[in-house]
């Protein structure tokens, strides 16, 4: 059973991830950028989802901490005519949790999404994805995706 949606706060997927939990009254954590840095800049509304600051400004770091503390993680994205992930720190999400053995899904089908939750026991989900700037409209999607399949699956 879900129990907690982490991110890493940026704009699109990671911040829906965030919203939706809000609509759902599911308790929200992960790990952001020194400073609560998104690619709008600083960002202090993050901490209502109680984002703890990593070390530094690097988008690597906080990526490795929410993958490696999370249960398994949900990827929203584009993909390219060859079916690989677009986007350097989403390609980066994928391959810190296969090189971790950690449960990753990308792009997946309501049905799909909640078999692969039940599957692998996913109590904290760490939902990542592109950035909205690279994605126009991941924001919305994403957040209307979970908050769909979750709630309904209640």
């Amino acid at each position: 059973m879900l129990k907690k949606i982490i991110s890493g706060g940026q704009t699109g997927a990671d911040r829906a991830g965030l919203e939706a939990a809000l609509i759902l009254n599911i308790p929200t954590g992960g790990f952001c950028p020194r400073g609560f840095m998104t690619e709008l800049g600083r960002d202090l509304s993050l901490k209502k989802f109680r984002l703890k600051e990593t070390d530094t400004f690097k988008y690597d770091e906080r990526t490795v901490k929410n993958v490696l503390s999370a249960d398994g993680t949900v990827i929203f994205c584009r993909l390219d005519s060859k079916k690989r992930i677009v986007g350097d720190g989403t390609q980066l999400t994928y391959a810190i949790a296969v090189n971790n053995l950690k449960p990753v899904i990308v792009n997946p089908s309501r049905k799909k999404f909640l078999s692969w939750l039940e599957k692998n026991k996913i109590e904290i989900l760490n939902v990542a994805g592109n950035r909205e700037s690279q994605n126009p409209g991941i924001f919305e999607k994403t957040k209307k995706f979970l908050v769909k399949a979750l709630f309904e699956d209640e």
